[in-house]
């Protein structure tokens, strides 16, 4: 078989001789956009001898960069080429300033087999930016590295979906944050575009996919779900760490949708900062999932007992984003619970099933009411949220995802609780 695309036919024979299932049916849909290309050495692992391979690659291509100690600072990653490392521990670069990786239409950029470190900056301070089109550009896959920070920020994705972040570890102090993905001015039309949540997303390239990962700190802002974006957090293991986002009233137009499964959220306790959690779920806006997730509870002596999922609608308590008290009525615009069908908003609630541990819901205002309103009207049982049946309707989508399935891999679930 030669490399490059599969023709049609290619795949159909391919497909006779393997066992039918829908994760593999989802491969081969998936082959004809994976391009095999040549093999390319950087010369080191320094910013220009990588910018130097990049610019005589082409989509398709893999660069080998060797062991060292080395720093990145403003590399343009905007080729659909794999950047392959020695391994973690043996390819080391240290991130200062910001790195572009722009999603490209001719093939997938993935990126492993590297320690990266950063330190200073605040949270607000990213090492890589992740940008490009929503719906016409191949995914960027990160996996299979380490991720080390220190009063730092280190991902921000600024697209609704078509990234995947898999079998990664991440460690880093208590306000830091990993990954946020915000795409504010919803220039792909996340919001007035049907939602592709579970097997809805059928090529796997529309949400994005946080999967497989081992995080430790982060603590109240380690994964950040904001504008726009869609994004599945499925059987990562956390210590310290937490899943936030961001309604409307927080943000220009807040999450889209969000599935948070088969996660393992661990707290040890302590008086160290870092044990100063107050969630491992925080949720603001949009629709979504949390179903087989286990959860320690949260309750260190020092720090008190706190829920491990929280809900807001900060939008209702303050006149925002109706205007004023008088204008306040339910549904506040994409509110908990609210989803979109390419035509109109309708109330879709949030299902929660199947966790295990200590899960308490703690749920209301949060930053005072003014207007004087009462929290269970804008989010009611049965109407906005359902608990302890699953989702009607709703598969989840193949796991590994299969543009990640058979790749090195650092972190596997501890205890996988796989999603029927």
């Amino acid at each position: 078989m030669q490399c490059g695309k599969l023709s049609k036919m290619q795949g159909k024979e391919i497909g006779m001789k393997l066992r039918f299932s829908s994760t593999l049916f989802l491969i081969l849909s998936l082959l004809p956009s994976i391009v095999c290309g040549a093999n390319y050495s950087a010369s080191s692992c320094s910013c220009d001898d990588v910018a130097t391979a990049i610019a005589s690659a082409s989509d398709g291509d893999t660069i080998v960069v060797p062991s060292g100690n080395c720093s990145w600072s403003g590399l343009s990653i905007n080729k659909a080429i794999t950047l392959q490392g020695a391994g973690i521990g043996k390819t080391n670069i240290t991130l200062s300033g910001n790195n572009i990786i722009t999603k490209q239409p001719g093939g997938i950029i993935r990126i492993t087999g590297f320690s990266f470190s950063k330190t200073g900056g605040g949270n607000k301070s990213k090492g890589f930016t992740i940008r490009g089109p929503w719906q016409n550009a191949e995914p960027v896959i990160i996996e299979g590295n380490e991720f080390t920070i220190n009063e730092s920020g280190l991902f921000l994705i600024e697209v609704a979906g078509g990234v995947i972040i898999a079998n990664n570890s991440f460690k880093g102090d208590w306000d830091d944050s990993f990954i946020q993905a915000k795409e504010p001015s919803d220039s792909g039309s996340s919001w007035g575009t049907p939602d592709t949540m579970g097997t809805r997303d059928t090529t796997g390239k529309l949400n994005i996919y946080i999967e497989s990962n081992k995080f430790y700190g982060g603590t109240n802002q380690g994964i950040d779900a904001d504008d726009s974006t869609r994004v599945v957090f499925r059987y990562n293991d956390l210590t310290y760490s937490s899943f936030n986002s961001h309604g409307m009233a927080t943000s220009p137009v807040g999450v889209r949708h969000w599935e948070v499964y088969g996660n393992t959220f661990h707290y040890p306790g302590g008086t160290d900062q870092i044990a100063n959690q107050n969630w491992c779920i925080w949720i603001r806006g949009g629709t979504g999932v949390i179903a087989n997730n286990y959860f320690d509870d949260i309750a260190g002596w020092y720090w008190g007992n706190k829920p491990e999922a929280r809900f807001s609608i900060r939008g209702a308590e303050d006149c925002r984003p109706q205007g004023s008290c008088q204008n306040v009525r339910y549904p506040v615009p994409h509110q908990l619970g609210q989803n979109y069908n390419g035509e109109s908003y309708f109330t879709d609630p949030i299902y929660i099933w199947g966790n295990t541990g200590t899960f308490v819901m703690g749920m209301g205002w949060s930053w005072g009411n003014p207007c004087g309103l009462t929290f269970s009207e804008f989010f009611k049982s049965g109407r906005d949220y359902v608990v302890g049946t699953p989702k009607p309707g709703y598969t989840a989508f193949p796991y590994p995802h299969p543009l990640v399935a058979g790749h090195n891999s650092i972190a596997a679930p501890s205890n996988l609780r796989v999603l029927q």
